[in-house]
């Protein structure tokens, strides 16, 4: 899964409708930013994340399974790919994550 993806949402500061880019980490929202002013919206998910990655390690036996019945050959030609790729995805998560929570730290400590 992508951790970057673009939306065109109403951003506060332009208050129009623009280009924003949302960073996911697993199935959760990090941050969203306005591509055209650069407001940023971010918020600290370690808690949330590691409640998500330990129910998504849970379930990922049964999901592969789910694939290979549905479609062998597909599941058998991709495995490679993601074997490989799985590794580099859960290390961009736990980055993503890791600078939210640097990130909100340092704002609060400012404040």
């Amino acid at each position: 899964m992508d951790t970057v993806r673009h939306a065109e949402l109403t951003c506060s500061r332009c208050g129009t409708d623009t280009v924003h880019e949302v960073v996911y980490a697993g199935r959760l929202l990090v941050q969203v930013t306005c591509t055209t002013c650069g407001k940023t919206f971010g918020r600290d998910v370690r808690g949330e994340y590691l409640a998500d990655l330990r129910q998504r390690l849970a379930t990922k036996p049964k999901r592969m399974l789910r694939r290979l019945r549905k479609d062998p050959l597909r599941f058998a030609g991709s495995l490679p790919k993601t074997v490989s790729a799985k590794p580099l995805e859960l290390l961009s998560e736990i980055r993503v994550v890791w600078h939210s929570g640097k990130n909100r730290q340092g704002r609060r400590r400012r404040s």
